[in-house]
């Protein structure tokens, strides 16, 4: 019989063998006094390698192995332990003793009691972390000649998410993390060192237990009334972090190299738990409830209500240029009841402050996990249900999640091992909120100071349910109409798994076999009501994708025993990746009946039926190759060539390698300076390439909506190229890690470049040639930057202990070059095409253009605005760059404090720089809705005494800022009045430079306070174990530079095109605090 045990080898010396006292030298595990039973404890907890021994423990242990630095690798102590003879190993007084003998001595001589022994703790930077790298290969961090990070379970786990993606943020330099909104279902936009693709959607593979797994990122939904959105949220998302064992990010190029054309925008590896962290039969829970309340809301003005931006006191305007409120005036508005002559009865000319706030709900998110799991000698399972509920912000909306998973290792013998993993999740929702254009968002904020939300709560004309929205505007929709009639449903079943055998053919020939799939079903249910505005006769859309991937692969790693200095480990591998996807919808946008929603309702000839098909194909070999000279000089070699089937078969066939260097220079120049813990040098090398999406070689005809009874097709102006080629990625990188006062001062720094050449892009062409635009190999965007890494143990007590982890990430984008033949390229446009995306050679991915206004190009008055004689300004032709949505820098800020069984943790997240420009800024602006539109309203404002056009003299008039031409070459400067909604109109909607603001912001992202129940609780307590309880909080505080009321996350978020840097009507932002409850049985 075997006994699998966590047994890792902590080995350090104390002092050298003096040449003229030939004793031996006695060293111990982590100090002089641990027990093996406590040691075991503390390597389970790491989770960081198992070794298999016989029931002699002291058998083992008297066997022997040799030490040539004071500190050693946990991998090399256990080679070692079976090959040299001059170091003595036992047990002794249920002590782990190792003895080192001189040569000529054969016997280990009397070992005085270890409780009196003073000795150094080894740096757990030398020994070196055991990190997942590509493929799931299991490395120590002391090797790898590239830059990783990896989280933890409690790092994932501690604050839950619903969206684990989440907790990545401020955590890991060079990774940009980016909520689409403040909704617990949001997707989240992910970016490793920064854009690299003009034509993709920059995102890094996932890859869940060694298999990819979809794009966490997709293209928002769009909505049957053509303008809303809809964000069904991220398929990675479905993973509860309370099955995560660990996330391991790869950064750079020749970490991800392996994983071949998907992993140029970097690789997220996500290792999920099981159960053989513990011997015998385990139960864990954990139960947490969190609630969300919206707080960050843009400056809404409450002193002037409903009125034309002509001044007229047309209280039922949707506009907010009217009266002044609160003077005990009674005027005529929306919901004013009739007299028995039908006329409609003045009311009090009132504010309501409160009514957006009082239209978002308080939201709550409960998450409860249970798992069983339990290790034998023969193998390990754990199997483990999750479940969501989240109520929305927003009434009516909600998130459902079931999750199910089950992972099991078995060992048929010795040689051969067999595990598999499973998940099932069930996502749904009931409703989910709508973003963009004619959300509830927008019909919350545009209502009047003067509107009491709750009497729009009966969204129906009394009589007329079903058939007539009751609403202040004739041209907008009641928000409660929207949130309990507009709805969005969806369903996504979803499987993961793999099954994995491998084999031990000979002690240094292993081979593994892997296959994995991964399946999803989403099925989408659209509703509009009748008197919907954009859909007066109601409509209904059925949509239906599923997905599929499958991965199979081997791997064959040899690994010869050669002798002590060096080593060599080498594989060579295959993958084949099929995946395919479908979509199948049907809508209609008219009913025959109201709220019967069923096709068979649609109106005559109102009925469209959309199909696509997606199918594709990579075929891989790979290679790798390690060699260390005395474990303190690592070099690998990765090379890998794909086939892939969205390119030509001329250039299908893409090869490229990777070289990484790693010394850790503190070993190999055995460096005497005491207060050096770790010191480590990495360089790299690399290059990666990536094919394109399906179906871009050759140009089809495809079907559009039938004419009548007569078929129609299109043709694309757009052209193809069966001559493309793939995309080349080529990396530089290098680092220093380094450790002081063991382990109390610890920092990283890594420099990178990568440039990718080879881009598939679409360019104009000569319209002789049948189309507009072409489809082409051009381009190079180069990425560079820095990341640093700084962790501290300012205090460190038996009692208290502080520690804190600081990164910073700058990452420098340029365009070395498109072509020549284009100067300018649009990624694209949003907005109506006043906001375009525009790169040219020198310029940065993320600068985005509007037109300005005319300004005077020389003399005195040289950059004033130009106006026309009305004293209005005056739109320029050409387009000017007015922001970039990429941040200057970020830092994140960790803190953990622990007194005794108390522990606090807090995470900052601060991103310097950037912009983005406000779409619902410039709406509000224009209708006179935010206090910035106060000044000129009136003379307490400021307003200027002017007569109108009517004889009217009025006291809101305001002069724009600039000059007016003269007619001869001269200038004056303005003193045009017009009235402030004017002018307010004139400087804010037609020029969005006013509506672009800095993205600058520090949050205080994360904030938990724990208990861990201590030996007393517990005893009491005979069947828990490991009982916390913790109070928790996410976005409890934010600070915007622009301080506008807007949360610079959130909005930036996606546009209808996937367009970052444009804040549209997305949800306010929210602050969400609650406890969690865990505990092992």
């Amino acid at each position: 019989m075997h006994r699998l045990l966590m047994l890792v080898f902590l080995l350090a010396v104390c002092s050298r063998l003096f040449a003229q006292q030939p004793l031996e030298k006695v060293l111990t595990f982590k100090g002089s006094a641990i027990t093996v039973q406590q040691f075991i404890q503390q390597v389970k907890s790491q989770q960081q390698l198992q070794f298999t021994f016989d029931e002699d423990v002291n058998a083992l242990l008297s066997r022997t192995v040799h030490i040539r630095k004071n500190t050693v690798s946990l991998k090399e102590a256990l080679d070692w332990l079976a090959t040299d003879a001059s170091i003595h190993c036992r047990i002794l007084n249920n002590y782990a003793i190792l003895s080192v003998l001189p040569a000529q001595q054969k016997t280990p001589a009397a070992t005085p009691n270890p409780t009196s022994l003073e000795l150094p703790q080894p740096s757990t930077k030398a020994l070196g972390e055991v990190v997942v790298t590509a493929l799931g290969i299991k490395k120590s961090e002391r090797n790898l000649g590239y830059s990783v990070a990896q989280l933890s379970s409690k790092d994932v786990s501690d604050v839950p998410q619903p969206n684990v993606l989440n907790s990545l943020a401020a955590r890991v330099p060079g990774v940009s993390i980016r909520s689409t909104g403040s909704d617990p279902g949001s997707s989240v936009m992910v970016t490793i060192r920064g854009q690299s693709s003009i034509s993709k959607d920059n995102q890094p593979l996932y890859v869940v237990d060694g298999v990819p797994v979809a794009p966490a990122i997709q293209n928002p939904a769009q909505a049957v009334d053509g303008k809303q959105t809809i964000d069904y949220g991220s398929p990675i998302s479905d993973i509860s972090a309370d099955d995560i064992a660990s996330i391991t990010v790869l950064k750079g190029a020749s970490a991800a190299a392996l994983y071949g054309s998907r992993a140029g925008s970097g690789v997220i590896l996500i290792t999920t738990k099981s159960g053989a962290a513990k011997k015998g039969l385990g139960v864990s829970f954990n139960s947490s409830a969190v609630f969300d309340k919206a707080w960050m809301f843009p400056h809404f003005q409450n002193e002037f209500g409903s009125g034309d931006w002509t001044g007229s006191d047309n209280t039922i305007s949707t506009g907010a240029w009217g009266p002044k409120l609160n003077t005990g005036r009674k005027l005529v508005q929306w919901n004013s009841p009739l007299d028995e002559n039908g006329d409609p009865l003045p009311l009090d000319w009132v504010a309501y402050p409160d009514r957006v706030k009082d239209f978002f709900r308080t939201g709550h998110t409960f998450t409860n996990n249970i798992a069983v799991s339990k290790s034998t000698d023969a193998g390990n399972f754990r199997l483990s249900y999750g479940n969501l509920q989240n109520r929305g912000i927003v009434p009516n909306t909600d998130l459902k999640r079931d999750n199910l998973t089950f992972s099991g290792t078995y060992h048929l013998n010795k040689s051969i091992h067999l595990s598999t993993n499973l998940a099932y999740t069930n996502n749904r929702s009931a409703n989910r909120p709508s973003a963009y254009t004619e959300s509830v968002t927008m019909q919350v904020y545009k209502l009047t100071p003067n509107v009491d939300i709750h009497a729009l709560r009966n969204y129906w004309i009394p009589g007329k349910e079903g058939l007539q929205q009751y609403n202040p505007y004739s041209t907008d929709d009641n928000p409660y109409l929207i949130a309990y009639e507009e709805t969005n449903s969806y369903t996504r079943n979803r499987m993961t798994g793999n099954v994995q055998a491998s084999f031990d053919i000979r002690p240094d020939l292993t081979l593994m076999l892997r296959t994995g799939l991964d399946y999803y079903a989403l099925s989408e249910d659209q509703r509009r009501p009748f008197s919907a505005k954009r859909n007066p006769k109601g409509a209904y859309v059925l949509e239906n994708d599923n997905f599929k991937e499958q991965n199979s692969d081997f791997l064959l790693t040899y690994k010869p025993n050669l002798n002590s200095d060096f080593k060599v480990s080498v594989a060579v591998g295959g993958n084949r990746m099929d995946q395919e996807s479908t979509s199948n919808q049907q809508s209609t946008g008219s009913l025959t009946l109201p709220g019967v929603y069923n096709l068979s309702n649609a109106a005559a000839g109102a009925l469209v039926n959309t199909q696509s098909f997606r199918k594709k194909r990579i075929n891989s070999i790979y290679g790798i190759g390690e060699v260390s000279y005395h474990n303190y000089l690592f070099l690998n070699l990765t090379a890998r060539n794909d086939w892939s089937s969205t390119l030509p078969k001329q250039n299908n066939s893409y090869f490229y390698p990777s070289v990484s260097l790693s010394a850790i220079l503190s070993d190999m120049l055995d460096i005497k300076w005491q207060d050096l813990s770790y010191l480590k040098l990495r360089a790299n090398w690399s290059q990666v390439g990536s094919d394109t999406d399906p179906y871009q070689l050759y140009n089809t005809v495809p079907f559009d909506t039938d004419w009548g009874s007569v078929k129609r097709a299109t043709i694309s102006f757009n052209q193809k190229n069966s001559l493309l080629k793939p995309e080349i990625a080529t990396s530089y990188e290098a680092g220093v890690d380094a450790s002081f006062f063991k382990d109390r001062v610890g920092f990283n720094i890594t420099w990178y470049k990568t440039n990718n050449r080879n881009q598939i892009i679409q360019v104009p062409t000569t319209i002789a040639s049948g189309a507009s635009t072409m489809l082409i190999n051009a381009g190079n965007i180069q990425n560079s930057g820095w990341e640093i890494g700084l962790n501290l143990v300012p205090v460190k007590s038996t009692a208290f202990t502080w520690k804190s982890d600081i990164n910073f990430t700058r990452n420098v984008n340029k365009v070395i070059e498109l072509t020549p033949a284009v100067t300018s390229y649009m990624l694209g446009s949003t907005d109506g095409s006043n906001i375009e995306y525009l790169i040219k050679e020198g310029t940065k991915m993320g600068d985005f253009y509007t037109r300005s206004w005319v300004k005077v190009k020389e003399g005195a008055y040289a950059g004033q605005a130009l106006l026309n004689s009305n004293g209005l300004q005056q739109q320029d032709v050409d387009f000017v760059k007015i922001g970039n949505y990429n941040p200057d820098f970020m830092v994140g800020f960790n803190n953990n404090f622990r007194y005794k069984n108390l522990s606090c943790n807090f995470l900052i997240d601060w991103r310097k720089g950037g912009s983005y420009y406000s779409y619902v800024a410039k709406s509000l602006i224009q209708d006179g809705r935010t206090t910035n539109t106060l000044r000129g309203r009136d003379a307490a404002h400021g307003g200027l005494t002017w007569t109108d056009a009517n004889g009217t003299v009025r006291d809101d008039g305001m002069i724009m800022e600039g000059v007016i031409a003269n007619g001869d070459g001269t200038y004056k400067p303005n003193d045009v009045i017009i009235d402030a909604a004017t002018y307010y109109d004139n400087k804010y909607w037609k020029y969005y430079e006013n509506e672009t603001y800095s993205a600058t912001y520090v949050k205080l992202k994360e904030v938990s306070l724990t208990y861990a129940f201590g030996r007393g609780v517990m005893q009491r307590i005979p069947f828990l174990s490991n009982l916390s309880l913790s109070l928790i909080g996410n976005n409890l505080y934010t600070w915007a530079a622009a301080k506008n009321g807007y949360d610079p996350e959130i909005t930036m978020s996606l546009s209808s095109q996937r367009y970052q840097g444009v804040g549209h009507w997305t949800l306010p932002g929210t602050r969400s605090y609650g406890a969690k409850l865990s505990c092992n049985f």
